[in-house]
């Protein structure tokens, strides 16, 4: 009889052990692609495909929208697919204060470049997988971990009259196969 239990007991040890580790396993590979991917259909959906510029023009906290870490950040977006080949970013900084990150399918980061850290306010970047030839196109070469993926851009309003500026710099951004 005891051995029955301690049969019944070690069985239901193991099957949770591994219950726990399928799920864990689950949650931590599966979860980051899903969000991801989700956010990638809203920026196709916004900027109208892959590969395009989707811009936030609003300033300050928006109605019926996602809150914003810092409604004074105006984003740009652009969800990339590299299977057709590399993708140009190019543009202008913004004076007050710009980032630009990259996040790869499974939402970890793989570059962040702010002004600062800039040559000049001009920059181009060739987006690409590792193994797609950039040696045709200007612009400094980014590979990305994965096929898909977002790209922020990130512009610092101090306040509304800041906007005018920021459409403007915003729409001077090209995203688009290179």
């Amino acid at each position: 009889m005891l051995n029955r239990i301690v049969v019944y007991v070690l069985a239901a040890t193991v099957l949770s052990a591994v219950t726990y580790f399928i799920t864990r396993n689950a949650v931590i590979n599966k979860a980051p692609g899903l969000v991801m991917s989700t956010i990638e259909a809203r920026i196709v959906a916004g900027s109208g495909g892959w590969n395009a510029c989707f811009h936030n023009q609003t300033y300050g906290p928006r109605t019926n929208a996602a809150r914003r870490a810092k409604p004074d950040s105006i984003i740009s977006s652009m969800a990339y697919d590299l299977s057709e080949g590399p993708v140009r970013i190019a543009g202008e900084t913004w004076p007050r204060y710009w980032s630009i990150s990259f996040y790869q399918q499974n939402s970890d980061n793989f570059f962040v470049m702010n002004d600062l850290e800039m040559a000049s306010s001009a920059f181009g970047f060739i987006l690409a997988l590792d193994g797609q030839d950039t040696s045709a196109y200007s612009g400094v070469p980014i590979i990305s971990p994965t096929e898909k993926g977002i790209m922020l851009v990130r512009r610092f309003a101090a306040d509304a009259t800041d906007m005018e500026g920021i459409i403007a710099n915003q729409e001077a951004l090209t995203c688009a196969p290179a």
